[in-house]
């Protein structure tokens, strides 16, 4: 399972391909500023969790203020400052991968053993989190990268914990993908 990528040529691509392009629908429902993202939770055919990023719930969401969150807002306010990769210590948006894995918790669902497929690599903390509820999986279709200078070692450090991860037999890999895909027909089965 220590791959980085599943390509076209993989026999279980397009049950990969299936999924992520459930988690792109539900990114379709992301209510940050900033970048979007979508997630699902995936064990035996069944999606047992989803979610996008957005504010918890009852909160405004940045697409419903002005200027969204004081993040949202100091980045639109001030683009050249570089901010990207910076601040999240007050961003208001719950991260898709955390939501999907809320929305289980929620109506009690486990899901151990699981895959994640995820339209944005996960960062640093959501890797953790995954690492911790047993998900055996992880597949993205976006890289995410430790982005801001002042935090290079981030990117070493999440490296480890990916080898880690890899190393005790679960799968992370990115899905390759080609422009504008036919629909796919996969045959789901029945439930087991």
């Amino acid at each position: 399972m220590d791959q980085d990528a599943i390509e076209l040529t993989d026999p279980t691509w397009q049950r990969h391909d299936f999924y992520m392009r459930l988690a792109k629908v539900v990114e379709s429902g992301a209510k940050c500023l900033g970048s979007h993202v979508g997630a699902i939770i995936v064990r035996d055919d069944r999606v047992l969790g989803s979610g996008y990023n957005g504010t918890p719930a009852g909160y405004p969401n940045c697409t419903e203020t002005e200027h969204g969150c004081r993040r949202c807002a100091l980045r639109a306010e001030h683009p050249e400052a570089g901010l990207a990769g910076k601040l999240y210590d007050i961003c208001l948006c719950v991260h898709a991968e955390q939501n999907a894995l809320a929305t289980a918790a929620r109506f009690g669902t486990a899901i151990d053993g699981a895959i994640l497929y995820t339209t944005l690599q996960p960062c640093f903390n959501c890797l953790k989190e995954l690492m911790q509820a047993r998900v055996k999986g992880v597949v993205f279709s976006r890289e995410w990268q430790a982005g801001h200078p002042d935090y290079a070692w981030v990117a070493e450090e999440y490296g480890r914990l990916v080898d880690h991860y890899r190393r005790n037999g679960n799968l992370f890999a990115k899905l390759s993908q080609v422009n504008q895909l036919p629909a796919v027909q996969v045959e789901i089965g029945h439930p087991r």
